[in-house]
């Protein structure tokens, strides 16, 4: 039964992402950090703008879905690199339930947890796609300290190329 479920959520994820992509060139990415409501996963705390970290660092959103393979080795490959990505505010976050994010760590983002510059997100809401303009999972948008667009990509994008648009 719950099989059946998640199938069918992950079908209309997928026609979300569709209907994103086709209107993408008319509702472009937006320029600066949208204001949003997600949850923290550790306590279900409301997250919004006003809690991003303002340390002068760039700010990283990473919106993925547990179940897709090429965000379970982006995040496995930044986990393998944090030395190099240590300098950012990375804050991952995805829409499916709490215990298939909480998997998904567990098994792809080990090495991210627990990191100060790091924290997990709950789309429960599911507002990310309307507001950020995703196309596809992984998506990444990086913003400057000024929380000003600085680049975004959508889909599978090498370790190297990540690490160095993460830290321009």
């Amino acid at each position: 039964m719950h099989h059946k479920f998640y199938r069918n959520i992950h079908i209309l994820l997928i026609l979300l992402l569709s209907i994103t992509s086709a209107c993408a060139q008319k509702n472009p990415v937006p320029n600066e950090i949208p204001p949003f409501t997600f949850f923290n996963i550790e306590n279900d705390v409301a997250f919004n703008r006003t809690n991003l970290v303002n340390n002068g660092k760039n700010i990283a959103f990473l919106f993925f879905d547990p179940g897709c393979s090429h965000c379970q080795q982006e995040v496995l490959a930044l986990g393998k690199n944090y030395s190099s990505i240590k300098n950012i505010n990375l804050y991952l976050i995805a829409m499916q339930e709490k215990p298939l994010i909480n998997a998904f760590m567990d098994m792809y983002g080990h090495n991210l947890k627990g990191k100060k510059n790091v924290v997990v997100l709950h789309d429960k809401n599911y507002e990310f796609i309307g507001k950020f303009k995703p196309t596809q999972y992984p998506a990444v948008f990086v913003y400057g300290a000024n929380k000003k667009l600085k680049t975004y990509w959508d889909g599978e994008k090498k370790i190297d190329a990540i690490i160095k648009a993460l830290n321009m």
